[in-house]
């Protein structure tokens, strides 16, 4: 503003020493119309007050050079008095109404900007999802819009502010502290705005971010690197910018509530999934086991040798699908919690694989049919581990393809690694299931009815080894029927191993 009024002292100087030589050539009323050119272009350029300084200039500049007689305040001719006020209170009211709309077009201008920054920002927000580049994003606009100094940002986090970013310096101990902050939130009123709190004299402000859960954070914005205060409008954008931050901080906290809710809720379904596999797969074992025992244990039943056998053979069975089934969740927990890392060595697959068919029953085994080339490259695995695999793709074999078989396993070399499938004849798998049946305790929802027993788990162990091992498993359709299950493992470094 200060410049304004300079430009007003210099633009009637200056015109009045260009008129000057032609004082004698035109009327003296003509004069007056230049000056109000003057008046009005000043009005333009600097506002409403530098153009009454320009107009108030003009009128003494007329009166004392171009109204005789010269160089004198003194007006000889009355009509030169109506002149001289008439002069005046036009280029008043010119000054006036010239420079509020410079001043409109001015808060119009700056308002634009204002909200095309806002949108800038808000369009560069809307997908951000990192505290510390969003921070990054504001202060860098505040910084270079306003010419601060300085912007810092602090976050709640705890209970207790923390400096995410100071521009253009990101030094620990650079500009206001989280203490002095800390002293400046605690001081503001309950539920009022965001407005801006001074601070050193008004040259820099400290502006809280308020959301629904209360203060969360603050924006610090020191002087301009050339001094002076901010003046409305800056104070205005300033509390826009703090507003867009407590949005993004609102928007973070709801969230990190939401991605908990969904948490909790996937938490509450796997359990409930897995009391229902757990009390099935294990009430069951223990009922037969129970009912076993208690008809050994009766007096008035005679039991010849044969018969003995037999329930114990029952009992011998139902200890080990007890065991089976408890070894599968520890499997699980192990495999989830990365306590079973893989020891990898070299190994034939047909090894492997033999000790999968021999973990089988023993009216299975015959009914696997085995098609492996003359030539595999030796494949570097946990031995345990891929046995595992290997048995809980035969079982589920068995389990969903009716029990009777045949099941096949076949394997060939491909580019980069080693293809291995296990496929039986059973009735398949739905085509929105082939994905679903590698979660843990889920069952196919045509298969249950064919295989009420199994705890859901044996698939997605399968899975989770075979990612240990850099490999990659999924479901497919058979033909002519049943399903098959391909798992693909990169061999390139067992090559050189073997070597």
């Amino acid at each position: 503003m200060q410049h304004g009024y300079i430009l007003a002292v210099f633009a009637v100087a200056v015109s009045t020493l260009v008129f000057l030589p032609g004082r004698g050539d035109f009327a003296k009323g003509q004069w007056a119309l230049l000056y109000l050119l003057i008046v009005v272009l000043v009005a333009g350029a600097s506002g409403t007050g530098p153009a009454m300084l320009a107009a108030v200039l003009a009128f003494f500049a007329w009166n004392f050079f171009f109204l005789p007689p010269y160089h004198t305040l003194v007006v000889h001719d009355p009509k030169d008095w109506l002149s001289l006020v008439a002069f005046l209170a036009v280029g008043v009211i010119m000054g006036i109404q010239t420079g509020r709309m410079r001043e409109r077009e001015s808060r119009a201008l700056a308002r634009e900007h204002e909200a095309a920054l806002l949108n800038r920002l808000s369009a560069r927000l809307v997908s951000e999802t990192a505290a510390d580049t969003m921070a990054e994003v504001v202060l860098g606009e505040v910084v270079e819009t306003l010419g601060a100094a300085s912007a810092t940002m602090f976050v709640r986090d705890d209970g207790a502010l923390k400096r995410l970013c100071v521009r253009p310096s990101c030094e620990p101990d650079a500009g206001v502290t989280a203490g002095e902050v800390e002293t400046i939130l605690a001081a503001e009123r309950p539920g009022a705005g965001p407005d801006a709190v001074a601070l050193d004299a008004g040259t820099s402000v400290c502006l809280p971010l308020r959301t629904r859960a209360g203060v969360s954070g603050a924006l610090v914005v020191e002087a301009r690197a050339g001094g002076g205060p901010y003046n409305d409008a800056e104070r205005r954008l300033l509390v826009s910018l703090a507003n867009l931050v407590a949005v993004f901080i609102e928007r973070q906290r709801l969230q990190a509530a939401a991605t908990q809710a969904e948490a909790l809720r996937q938490a509450d379904r796997l359990k409930s999934s897995l009391v229902s596999s757990v009390s099935h797969e294990l009430k069951t074992p223990l009922a037969a086991l129970t009912a076993t025992v208690s008809n050994l244990l009766e007096s008035d039943v005679a039991w010849d040798e044969r018969s003995v056998r037999d329930e114990l053979r029952a009992i011998v069975t139902d200890i080990a699908r007890l065991n089976n089934s408890i070894g599968a969740l520890l499997d699980v927990s192990r495999l989830e919690a990365r306590a079973w890392e893989p020891q990898r060595e070299p190994y034939e697959l047909a090894d492997i694989l033999a000790a999968s068919v021999d973990a089988l029953a023993v009216h299975q085994r015959p009914l696997v049919t085995v098609s492996l080339p003359e030539e595999l490259p030796l494949i570097d695995v946990d031995f345990v581990q891929w046995v595992r695999v290997l048995q809980n793709l035969l079982e589920n074999a068995f389990l969903y393809g009716g029990g009777e078989g045949p099941v096949m396993v076949g394997a060939e070399p491909v580019a980069g690694g080693l293809r291995i499938w296990v496929e039986d004849r059973g009735p398949g798998i739905a085509g929105d299931e082939h994905e679903a049946v590698f979660e843990k305790f889920y069952r196919g929802k045509h298969t249950q009815a064919r295989a009420p027993s199994g705890t859901g788990l044996g698939l997605a162990i399968a899975r989770e080894i075979v990612r240990a091992h850099g490999g990659t498993i999924v479901a497919e359709d058979a033909t002519p029927g049943g399903a098959r299950f391909v798992v693909f493992l990169p061999v390139e470094k067992v090559e050189e191993v073997a070597g």
